[in-house]
């Protein structure tokens, strides 16, 4: 029911239009990571993994960590850390304490190519950001988080639910 001023109106048609943006930036950085991928030999996936590993703790990656941070089974992991290291993007190192742990660390040198093309990308979004007020930055940021964290509970309950229920 719209009231006299529209409000209703207009709250309805902005939920539509960033629902739409969601959906349109969610494809086109989709595919947008998959040529950049391409351009050095991988797929979309195997970039995002390295990049965790990359922003990972250091000398803590494991193919344990790298599932349930990305919700892929032990097996595609395994296949992407097998796809990263034959290209030098990553080594696997025994742990000397415990050489059942095998830890994953990247290779700087081989992501050097990728670099440059990140950095023009994230020197237009910050570009881009420039005429917004610290004010308006802020409520950016806040948005982006929520929207992390419902991505990542949307994640994990993708992953319990595919898992079913545990057997005690």
């Amino acid at each position: 029911m719209s009231t006299p001023t529209g409000k209703t109106h207009d709250r309805k048609a902005i939920l539509a239009k960033l629902w739409d943006l969601g959906r349109t930036m969610s494809t086109q950085t989709v595919f947008l990571h998959q040529r950049l991928a391409q351009s050095v030999g991988l797929n979309a996936t195997d970039t995002k993994c390295l990049d965790l590993i990359l922003r990972g703790p250091a000398g803590a990656i494991t193919a344990g960590w790298l599932s349930e941070m990305t919700g892929l089974t032990s097996g595609a992991v395994t296949h992407i850390l097998d796809r990263l290291e034959e290209r030098g993007f990553v080594e696997r190192v025994r742990d000397a304490a415990d050489r059942r742990k095998v830890f994953v660390r990247p290779c700087p040198q081989a992501v050097e190519p990728l670099v440059p093309m990140y950095e023009a990308i994230g020197n237009a979004y910050m570009k881009m950001l420039e005429p917004y007020s610290d004010k308006d930055l802020r409520l950016i940021c806040e948005y982006l988080e929520k929207t992390c964290e419902l991505t990542q509970r949307e994640l994990t309950k993708t992953v319990a639910a595919k898992a079913g229920p545990k057997s005690g």
